[in-house]
């Protein structure tokens, strides 16, 4: 209802007092105050009924001249409030709506294409650590070698780097534009079998890559396959087993990606948050043998692959075994950094009881340079290959 303005009536009167209304630019204010009240009344109801969780510690002039009583009380609201996730989550959307901000690990660059900030950065001892890892690939090699298993290792491009067109102003370090061919490079050198997926990839042109994800997507996923497919066949490796598939394809819905989750917008709606990528996902079964029975034994897949999530998403596997007309083993992990798959799987009864002809080793080019963990360097002393397999 809008009151009508008397001109004559005093300035003070209810009269000439104009109607109240919500103006664009002050939605902001609000929210930033609706998000201050918030955490406030959160921390009143944390402090006043559960402050029996405190932790039971005298307090000293020096506890609180250090900052330790402040840490505790602050460290005691973040886990004991009852709003804390759903608050972090209008921190982000607000940061988010106005000043387009996606935190410290995602970048956006145009059209909404989203990259992990972990791709654009230089590391610390960066030539070290990809020496390190050169040296781990070569000790695993020749434990398998010597076990008379193949291996074919296959680095994944960066998504800044396929997709360095949607990229818009996000800055990428000159200085690791070669990091993926002088890894490549020096696994040759070496006597490896390297399959260059990025060539196949800048073939074929296009989005290879979801936007708002880190992973590629399943027209880069069969691209990779059919790549590392042939790489295997070239090597002399590929599996010796048969096997049909029956390719289907689900309904098109919005895929949610991991950058938005990293940038803590995944629990709210569109238009709250960068819009997801829509795809429809094709599902690959492998069809029964028609000579095994429902009892007998089906032998382990001659092929396995290890190596981090992208051989987890959008198929990649499954392609590749569509590509070779044969079951793979799938022992990659996710969040498994260069070696946690191989660690794991090398130390399965499985492996050693039953190996597979070969091995494809998917390692993304980020984690080249990233520093070498301890389990890298811990593990190595186990890879003393037994007898070589007859």
């Amino acid at each position: 209802m809008t009151i009508p303005v008397d001109p004559l009536a005093p300035p003070s009167s209810p009269a000439r007092l104009a109607p109240l209304r919500l103006r664009p630019m002050m939605l902001p204010g609000m929210a930033l105050l609706a998000v201050l009240l918030i955490g406030l009344a959160a921390s009143a109801y944390t402090l006043v009924f559960k402050r029996a969780e405190l932790p039971e510690k005298d307090v000293s002039w020096a506890d609180v001249a250090d900052g330790k009583t402040t840490a505790a009380i602050g460290d005691f609201l973040q886990h004991a409030n009852p709003v804390e996730t759903p608050l972090v989550t209008v921190d982000r959307v607000t940061a988010y709506m106005l000043t387009g901000d996606l935190g410290a690990r995602v970048r956006r660059g145009c059209d909404n294409w989203l990259f992990l900030t972990d791709e654009l950065a230089l590391n610390r001892d960066r030539a070290a650590n990809a020496a390190a890892h050169l040296r781990i690939v070569e000790e695993v090699a020749a434990y398998l070698k010597n076990r008379n298993i193949g291996l074919v290792v296959a680095p994944v491009p960066d998504k800044a780097r396929v997709q360095a067109a949607e990229l818009c102003g996000v800055d990428r370090p000159g200085a690791v534009a070669g990091r993926l061919g002088d890894f490549m490079t020096q696994l040759r050198s070496a006597g490896i079998d390297v399959v260059d997926v990025s060539e196949a990839m800048n073939a074929a042109g296009g989005h290879l890559y979801y936007r708002t994800d880190t992973h590629w997507n399943e027209r880069g996923a069969k691209i990779a396959a059919d790549a590392v497919a042939a790489a295997v066949r070239q090597a002399g490796v590929a599996p010796r087993q048969k096997a049909e598939f029956k390719v289907t394809q689900d309904p098109e819905h919005e895929r949610v990606g991991d950058l938005i989750r990293l940038a803590g917008l995944d629990n709210v709606p569109y238009p709250l948050r960068p819009r997801g990528d829509e795809e429809a996902p094709t599902v690959i079964g492998q069809s029964a043998a028609a000579n095994i029975g429902l009892l007998d034994e089906i032998p382990a897949p001659e092929l396995a692959v290890i190596g981090t999530s992208f051989s987890r998403r959008a198929n990649f596997v499954p392609f590749l075994s569509l590509a070779l007309g044969s079951p793979v083993d799938n022992r990659a992990e996710d969040g498994g950094g260069v070696t946690n798959a191989a660690i794991a799987y090398f130390a399965k009864p499985e492996f050693q009881k039953t190996p597979p002809r070969a091995i494809v080793w998917e390692i993304p080019e980020r984690m080249i340079e990233e520093p070498v963990v301890a389990a890298d360097t811990q593990w190595e002393a186990t890879l003393v290959a037994p007898n070589p397999v007859k």
